[in-house]
């Protein structure tokens, strides 16, 4: 089994929030620095307006204009009442002044930062070349019933025609935070792959329902799971999350770059009047045999079988529970 270690953000989040004494405030962002990515500020403030939050003080975390947030099963004004019951002003609906209660100094090991590192010797290990030739194919999905992830594994032929396939649950051990999804999906995928590798299913190439080096650090769950398993991986995202990419006026069947930082690291292609889907390699794979091999996937259907086979698998076993 590969060794894929991931931090606990969330209990981290726990402690964070549980240090802003009474009569104190901080805010979204500066929690956000406090994990190491100041980007991570709208993951902050879903969660503490979220069920997770539970019992911990979230009234005491604002809006960088001072405006006063919303905790779980409450409103602002509660929100309001109950900073103004621990002696902060508040003004409308605003702490004022914010510099007078404002706590920044969290003493933390910033894991989002450390996370951004490892994502950046993934990138410098990916390696793109063309991929090998391929007679089966992984897919690979995960879907989440309440805390728990189910992964798919769906073997196919070369054509998509499907072979095998399985379910496995995992724990989910991190939350989906935006460019860290790998954290949240490779665990049960490593699930899957396993239980497969034990069944003598073991294909030429996996598809990852995600990105591969079409992220901002060139390392999407894709390019991530095959730098780990050093194994041809590619990513098929049904969403655009970098890059500049021309869609405007796409014919059914056509495909455009995809470009970041003057580098074209994957593909925008429109498989369906309403469906355009983002192509990019993940490891041992390059951007052309990447197009080439989801094109020949999807000249019957707007989603390449195995892929839409394992996310069918994934959310039934997920609606299926026990």
């Amino acid at each position: 089994m590969v060794e894929f270690r991931v931090p606990d953000l969330e209990r981290t989040l726990r402690e964070l929030v549980c240090a802003i004494p009474p009569g104190r405030v901080t805010t979204y962002r500066a929690l956000a620095e406090a994990l190491g990515d100041p980007g991570a500020a709208a993951f902050i403030a879903s969660w503490l307006s979220s069920a997770e939050a539970e019992g911990l003080p979230a009234h005491r975390v604002v809006h960088a204009s001072g405006a006063v947030g919303r905790t779980w099963g409450g409103t602002h004004d509660e929100t309001a009442a109950q900073l103004v019951a621990e002696g902060v002003r508040v003004v409308g609906s605003r702490v004022d002044p914010l510099a007078r209660y404002f706590v920044w100094d969290f003493p933390t090991d910033r894991p989002l930062a450390r996370l951004q590192e490892e994502q950046a010797e993934v990138a410098r290990r990916v390696v793109l070349a063309p991929l090998p030739a391929v007679e089966t194919i992984g897919a690979l999905d995960v879907a989440y019933p309440d805390r728990e992830a189910v992964a798919a594994f769906a073997l196919a032929d070369r054509e998509g025609e499907i072979l095998d396939h399985l379910t496995v649950r995992a724990p989910v051990r991190f939350p989906y935070i935006r460019t860290y999804l790998s954290y949240r999906e490779i665990p049960p995928y490593l699930a899957a792959i396993e239980e497969a590798d034990a069944r003598g299913l073991r294909p030429d190439v996996y598809l990852v329902d995600g990105n591969g080096i079409l992220h901002p650090r060139r390392a999407g769950v894709a390019s991530h799971l095959g730098v780990l398993l050093d194994q041809p991986t590619v990513g098929i995202a049904k969403g655009h999350l970098c890059g500049h990419a021309n869609t405007a006026g796409m014919a059914i069947g056509e495909w455009r770059p995809v470009v970041l930082d003057d580098d074209t690291v994957g593909a925008a292609l429109r498989t369906d009047r309403n469906r355009t889907l983002f192509v990019s390699p993940g490891h041992r794979a390059d951007v052309a045999s990447s197009i080439q091999l989801v094109l020949g996937l999807t000249a019957r259907a707007p989603r390449p079988p195995p892929l839409q086979w394992a996310h069918e698998l994934a959310t039934e076993a997920a609606q299926r529970g026990g």
